[in-house]
């Protein structure tokens, strides 16, 4: 498989994992269950909604290179850190270290 391939499947994967770490981030907050529910709902939402916007290929409004990598990189960060706030710091490294090698990929691509 070619690298460019790899990577294309890597970015594919990662943005689904943001959208599984949103709702994690919702199941897992202190809050009761009610509040729990509507948050795993509304942050995949809100995360979709800002990707739809300024990321997407399509997006009425994307964003150039360097805005895309920001955004992105604020995105997945505050994924991490939301993680291990959570207290899911294994699956917060696993994610971190994915976006690390995905924006490595993509630098020696020439694609980021």
């Amino acid at each position: 498989m070619r690298l460019t391939a790899v990577n294309a499947v890597l970015a594919l994967v990662l943005e689904l994992a943001l959208l599984a770490a949103a709702v994690a981030v919702g199941l897992l907050l202190p809050a009761p269950l009610p509040v729990r529910i509507v948050a795993a709902v509304v942050l995949p939402i809100a995360v979709i909604a800002v990707w739809a916007a300024w990321v997407a290929p399509r997006a009425p409004r994307r964003l150039g290179a360097r805005g895309r990598l920001l955004l992105q990189t604020v995105l997945f960060a505050l994924a991490v850190l939301a993680l291990a706030v959570a207290g899911a710091v294994v699956w917060a490294a696993l994610l971190a270290a994915l976006v690390v090698v995905r924006l490595a990929l993509g630098l020696r691509l020439g694609e980021v």
